[in-house]
């Protein structure tokens, strides 16, 4: 009896022990459960308080200036690319009056955006493929411009340096997940200054690209005397300052001239890129590779010499940060000088984002004003949530508020506009309590 007595009390000490050491596990379940439980009603109220304000996305009404505050969604819809399936069918640059392009909002995230860089080299000639209408409203008088000429050779150098990429893994196979933008077919060449479209969405665009993409026509290739001792690929890429001084062609010395392609090769360099999302974006093989290495959104070189030698297309190595001082856009070359205000206009937005990477945003608004310094903040946020990077979006739009709180005070429309803004960011990164606090 005494024995059971004993056996019975034991049992019962182990028992009122598991008890003892489950309440604390249990506590801690319950716990979790009540988080997930408030977690789940912030973000209700969260979705609530944003869908009252109508927050898809915030426009101000531009107070400061600028044309509003806009959302990525509705600052990107005006973005229009080209579909490679359709440049292959189409057997020459197409003019944007064709309407082959399509939405780069309706565009898949898995899709590959080329930005396609390069000097345009004719007046319209009869065989272009287009009758050009009557430009009596252009001011200068010029015939219409054309990025090609006679047969074609730059449209046969863009449309071989792609498949070479598809063949060697560099970009995806599939056709119809490749797009470019090119200007001739992406801007609406039929605008009074076709060149205006691009004032506001320049960051936006390069933000979307995943490399640029430069044809050369060389005539010279290979008898050229600019050639002679810089033939070979490894000629070009080991001399100082690499392909970008070791190529030799003529053509490529006046790329480096012309005020267009000079601001499109520094956007792509300044411009946010994200190493996150490279290989689901498509990128493989040797430009895989580079891309890991030097961290920067790539440009490719393609020219006549690597069309005649069937080779791969040559990479820049990174430019450095005195490209911009040593090579001013502003002063570079243009076919109408109608541009020269929109080149400078952008060239103060490259200066002020060169600024910002180098977290000297105090400095960027004390030399080109508060307005100005907001909406290049707005437009690299606009990058980095179309890259995923909800974060880096999170800290541009912060520094953007509490610049703007400080100017323009808080009752102010573009102030309301940036804290929706930043609900949207919170809310997308799954912290809906503080998204709430800024929808509030």
């Amino acid at each position: 009896e005494q024995e059971k007595a004993r056996a019975l009390a034991q049992k019962e000490q182990e028992k009122a022990r598991a008890a003892g050491e489950a309440a604390p596990a249990a506590k801690a379940e319950a716990g979790k459960a009540q988080e997930a439980a408030d977690a789940e009603k912030d973000k209700e109220a969260a979705v609530a308080e944003k869908e009252q304000h109508g927050s898809s996305g915030a426009h101000g009404a531009g107070g400061t200036g600028q044309v509003g505050i806009l959302s990525a969604f509705q600052a990107t819809k005006g973005i229009k690319f080209l579909p490679f399936r359709k440049v292959l069918s189409f057997g020459k640059i197409p003019r944007s009056s064709e309407g082959l392009t399509v939405q780069a909002t309706d565009l898949g995230d898995d899709t590959f955006k080329i930005f396609v860089s390069h000097r345009w080299l004719s007046s319209w000639w009869p065989g272009a493929g287009f009758q050009p209408p009557k430009l009596d409203h252009r001011p200068d008088g010029n015939d219409e411009g054309h990025p090609d000429r006679a047969g074609h050779p730059k449209y046969k150098l863009l449309v071989a340096a792609l498949q070479r990429m598809q063949a060697d893994g560099w970009i995806p196979k599939d056709d119809g997940k490749v797009v470019i933008w090119i200007d001739f077919a992406c801007i609406d060449q039929d605008g009074e200054n076709p060149a205006d479209e691009l004032n506001e969405s320049m960051i936006r665009l390069v933000g979307l690209c995943d490399m640029v993409v430069t044809p050369v026509v060389d005539d010279e290739w290979p008898d050229g005397e600019d050639w002679e001792g810089f033939k070979s690929r490894s000629d070009m890429e080991g001399a100082v300052g690499g392909v970008a001084e070791g190529y030799k062609a003529k053509a490529w010395k006046e790329y480096w001239k012309r005020a267009w392609c000079l601001l499109e090769m520094l956007y792509a360099a300044n411009v946010p890129f994200s190493l996150e999302l490279v290989e689901e974006r498509g990128f493989g093989g040797d430009l895989l590779g580079f891309v890991r290495d030097k961290s920067v959104r790539p440009h490719a070189l393609f020219g006549t010499r690597e069309f005649k030698l069937e080779e791969a297309p040559l990479l820049l190595a990174p430019l450095k940060d005195d490209v911009l001082a040593t090579n001013d856009p502003s002063k570079g070359q243009l076919t109408s000088e109608n541009d020269r205000s929109t080149i400078e206009r952008h060239v103060r937005e490259l200066l002020i984002t060169n600024l910002v990477r180098m977290r000297e945003i105090p400095r960027a608004v004390s030399e080109y004003g508060h307005a100005q310094v907001t909406e290049v903040l707005d437009k690299l946020a606009d990058v980095h949530e179309h890259q995923c990077e909800f974060s880096h979006q999170a800290d541009l739009l912060q520094e953007a508020l509490h610049i703007r709180r400080r100017e323009l005070g808080d009752d102010h429309v573009d102030v309301a506009a940036t804290y929706n803004n930043m609900g949207v960011v919170h809310e997308k990164l799954g912290e809906y309590k503080k998204a709430l606090e800024y929808y509030n």
